[in-house]
């Protein structure tokens, strides 16, 4: 009996007994079967030690509160912590005499917030956001009681190359920029309504970050120098100012003189300008007679001519020619009227071979790659007329098979068209059918929603009529009808009752990523 009652005095004073709850991710009480997580509970002289656990097992929050239903940071107390579910710290900070502390991090570790309020509710806080594309700065807002006092863009530090900038009072934005050892070099205020204003601009390269391009206004808002920058640091090029005209000197990595181009009224004028890519490394120049742009080369990355563009005396183009990386020339495409109008148009040789091959003004082949140099699309119209294409998945496994065929109509001169197609999955055919004027006619066919993941439809030939099964996840959820025979009820173009039942060649989602033939390397005023 006396031990009994000690034991009662021991957990009175430090034992406590626990509860466990299963609660949702908003800390509601919940059925097991519903919970995302459970709680235990121990209580000390009014304060609660309070765990969440992840269902498996694992520590997803550990602190302490004066409120045993707490719903916030805010009721917390003392120290606290919370936990991603791979055991990495989410949440780590401190109440200590009203005054409240604490740090967040993503599931990589790298933190996404710093705050802190005083006794009196006054907070001050950091955000961090880091962007997926390695092209950009990291970005931190610094803020005071919900107000923005400074936006820093920063690459790994914090005190090393960045930009900050600070919103006055009367709107103007002033920016500071840093070079790699964090030195000052160039200040500028961006004023509310966008009066010019002297001061010095800089960009930078990105992964890593490094100094590009150095460029000084004065108080007219005209450019008064400007430098680019290798990534070894060496100046690309140089801009001054001679009476009205303005000249850019271009440099090679030996600083010996590349060319020269002479800007007038802002616009190139005669000479040639070179471009630096993202990386700092040569990409292409362009040759200018008398205001008029006559060539354009571009390089790969091992310096050799990818290819060149050649203008006629209007600036329209008028070729381009080809080159394998060993030099060797590729193939020729000539234009008309600023279009393809026979041979072989390129994307980008650097990365793949795709191309679209023009006879006599009209797409006669194409071949599509992605990134990875997967086949994609490939479509060739034949000696008949006929259009074969193929369509393949991101494996590389054929998803289509089709067949267009194209015929002129004698009594109204419409075009009519019949694409039979195969559908294929894993190596099988799962569907085949037959799609005229946009409607399908015998079979089956299975597309995806081009606008939601997840979401696809079948459409399926049934006793006379479509029936159009709308899946998500794939699961049906929706059911559209269609009958064939829906011509004879209504003579007009326009039948309101075909919106979405009618199928067409780009519903396929053929992999397309067609060639450019224009690439403009000086033409944006920004470079002037």
């Amino acid at each position: 009996m006396n031990r009994l009652f000690l034991l009662l005095f021991l957990l009175s004073c430090f034992g406590w007994a626990q509860e466990k709850i299963y609660i949702d991710n908003s800390g509601n009480p919940v059925s097991q079967d519903k919970a995302s997580l459970y709680r235990t509970i121990s209580e000390k002289q009014g304060i609660y030690h309070i765990k969440d656990f992840y269902l498996n097992g694992k520590l997803q929050m550990d602190a302490f509160s004066k409120n045993k239903d707490f719903r916030g940071i805010e009721e917390l107390v003392g120290k606290f912590t919370f936990y991603l579910e791979n055991g990495k710290i989410e949440i780590q900070g401190e109440e200590k005499k009203g005054e409240l502390k604490y740090k967040m991090f993503d599931e990589k570790g790298r933190i996404t917030t710093l705050y802190s309020k005083d006794a009196k509710d006054n907070e001050i806080s950091q955000s961090y956001y880091y962007p997926e594309e390695k092209d950009n700065f990291n970005i931190v807002y610094f803020q005071e009681n919900g107000e923005i006092k400074k936006i820093v863009l920063f690459d790994k530090d914090l005190s090393k190359i960045r930009i900050e900038r600070f919103t006055q009072d009367n709107g103007n934005i002033l920016s500071h920029y840093y070079d790699e050892r964090g030195k000052l070099i160039g200040s500028r205020l961006t004023k509310d309504d966008d009066s010019p204003a002297e001061g010095t601009e800089v960009e930078y390269y990105f992964n890593p970050a490094q100094v590009r391009m150095i460029t000084q206004w004065d108080n007219k808002g005209n450019i008064t120098t400007k430098k680019e920058f290798y990534r070894s640091a060496k100046v690309f090029s140089e801009r001054t100012v001679r009476q009205k005209d303005t000249i850019i000197t271009f440099l090679n990595p030996k600083k010996k003189k590349m060319g020269e181009l002479l800007i007038k009224e802002g616009h190139p004028y005669q000479g040639v300008a070179y471009n630096l890519d993202e990386s700092g490394v040569l990409q292409g120049k362009e040759d200018y007679k008398l205001g008029i742009l006559s060539e354009s080369t571009f390089f790969y990355k091992n310096g050799n001519v990818k290819q060149k563009v050649d203008n006629d005396i209007h600036g329209s183009i008028s070729k381009i020619t080809y080159f394998n990386k060993n030099k060797s020339q590729k193939g020729i495409v000539s234009f008309r009227n600023e279009t393809p109008y026979e041979g072989y148009l390129y994307d980008n040789l650097e990365k793949n071979e795709s191309y679209v091959f023009y006879k006599e003004g009209e797409i006669n082949e194409i071949k599509q790659l992605d990134d990875t140099n997967h086949l994609r699309f490939y479509k060739k119209v034949q000696e008949n007329g006929e259009e074969i294409g193929d369509i393949y998945n991101k494996k590389g496994e054929k998803e289509f098979h089709y067949i267009i065929k194209k015929e002129k109509d004698k009594d109204s001169y419409d075009i009519k068209t019949t694409i039979s197609f195969k559908q294929f999955k894993n190596g099988k055919e799962i569907h085949s059918g037959v799609i005229k004027d946009g409607i399908l006619s015998q079979g089956s066919i299975r597309l995806n929603n081009r606008y939601y993941e997840n979401a696809d439809y079948i459409y399926k030939i049934v006793d006379n009529k479509i029936v159009k099964d709308h899946f998500y996840k794939d699961k049906i959820f929706k059911t559209e009808i269609l009958y064939l025979d829906y011509k004879k009820e209504e003579d007009s173009v326009f039948h309101p009752y075909l919106d979405g039942f009618e199928i067409s060649e780009e519903d396929f989602q053929p992999y397309m990523n067609n060639p450019t033939f224009y690439h403009p390397i000086m033409e944006s005023s920004n470079r002037y």
